[in-house]
C-alpha cells in the first residue's frame, strides 16, 4: 500500500527543512511505498539527491536514526561516502511532515546489473555490497531484508544498500524479510539480526541472480517442515559460474563467517580466481596473438626460403 500523496509536492515545488534550512526542488516521483513517497530532487548547491517524505510513522523516524548513526560511524571511521544526507520537517499550511534526503544512487538493481556486464562482475559487485554490509554491522545493525531490489549498482561498479526500511539493532527480530532471503525459511537458523543473516541473505541472491528457475525447483519440491540449508549448498555446486565461490557460499549458508570483515577478506581471495574480463585485458590478448602470429609467419617464411 502506497503512502497518501502529500500537498504541494509537485515538479518544481521547493521543500525547505524548518530546522536546517536546507532547500530541495522536486524534479519528478521516483516511487511510492508505505512509509512514503521517494522524489528525485536537486540541492541548493545544483547536485542531484533523493528526497523521502512521509506521514507521521515509526517506521520511517527508525529508518533516519538508522542512517544518522551508520553516517557516525562512517565519519569515526575516516569514511565520507554516508547516504544520509539531511533529515528534517517539511512545514505545508496545515501539517509539518518529516522528510530526509539521501544519495541519490544513479545504479540498477545488482540482478540487472549482472545481465548486463556479464556473470563474471558478481565478484566487484559482492566486494562492494560486503564492504557496505560491513559498516553497517560496525555501526550496530543488520541490514535484514537484503534481495536484488535493494542492492544497487552504479556504472562504475560502486554499490550502494537502498531502502533502509528492515534495518534492525544486532541482537533484535529481524523487522522486515523476504521469503527465500530468510534464513528461518530455510530452516537453517533465527531471524535475530546478526551479521550471519545478512550473509546468509548475500548467499541466497547469489543463487537467485544466477539461476533463479533452480532456486524455484528446489523450493516448490520441498514441504516447510523439509527445507534445508544443504538443498541450497547442492544447488549452488551446481551453478557453474558460481563454482569459484562455492566454498564461501556454503560457509555463509551455514553461518561460518564470524562477520562481514571475515567475509569480505575471504570472498577477495576468490576474486582472483575469478577475474574481471576488461577492455585492456583484451586488447593485451589480441596485441599478443597478433605478435604471436607475426612469429609464425616468420617462422614459415624462414623454413620455407631454407629448403
Amino acid at each position: 500500500m502506497a503512502a497518501p500523496d502529500l500537498p504541494g509536492f509537485r515538479p518544481g515545488t521547493v521543500v525547505t527543512g524548518a530546522s536546517h534550512g536546507g532547500q530541495y526542488t522536486i524534479q519528478s516521483l521516483i516511487g511510492k511505498g508505505a512509509n512514503g513517497n521517494v522524489y528525485l530532487v536537486r540541492t541548493a548547491g545544483g547536485q542531484q539527491a533523493a528526497l523521502k517524505v512521509g506521514p507521521e510513522k515509526p517506521e520511517l523516524k527508525a529508518e533516519v536514526e538508522v542512517l544518522a548513526q551508520l553516517k557516525k560511524s562512517e565519519l569515526k571511521n575516516g569514511d565520507h561516502r554516508s547516504f544520509l544526507l539531511d533529515a528534517d520537517r517539511y512545514q505545508t499550511e496545515d501539517r509539518s511532515v518529516p522528510f530526509y534526503v539521501m544519495k541519490f544512487v544513479r545504479g540498477v538493481p545488482i540482478d540487472a546489473y549482472i545481465r548486463k556486464y556479464g556473470y563474471r562482475h558478481i565478484g566487484t559487485a559482492g566486494l562492494g555490497l560486503l564492504e557496505r554490509l560491513s559498516g553497517l554491522h560496525r555501526a550496530g545493525f543488520a541490514f535484514g531484508d537484503l534481495k536484488p531490489c535493494h542492492v544497487l549498482v552504479e556504472e562504475s561498479g560502486g554499490v550502494e544498500l537502498v531502502d533502509y526500511g528492515g534495518a534492525t539493532v544486532i541482537g533484535a527480530n529481524v523487522k522486515q524479510y523476504s521469503g527465500w532471503y530468510d534464513r528461518k525459511y530455510w530452516n537453517a537458523g533465527t531471524r535475530t539480526a546478526d551479521p550471519g543473516y545478512d550473509l546468509f541473505a548475500f548467499a541466497v541472491l547469489c543463487l537467485h541472480v544466477f539461476d533463479e528457475r533452480a532456486l524455484r525447483r528446489v523450493d516448490a519440491a520441498l514441504l516447510p517442515q523439509t527445507r534445508s540449508v544443504e538443498d541450497l549448498i547442492q544447488l549452488a555446486g551446481r551453478i557453474p559460474a558460481l563454482k569459484p565461490f562455492e566454498p564461501w557460499l556454503a560457509r555463509a549458508l551455514r553461518g561460518g563467517f564470524h562477520n562481514a570483515r571475515e567475509a569480505h577478506a575471504q570472498w577477495k581471495v576468490l576474486c582472483r580466481l575469478y577475474p574481471t574480463s576488461s577492455k585492456k585485458g583484451a586488447s593485451k590478448l589480441l596485441a599478443t596473438a597478433f605478435f604471436g602470429s607475426l612469429i609464425l609467419l616468420g617462422i614459415v617464411l624462414y623454413t620455407g626460403l631454407s629448403i
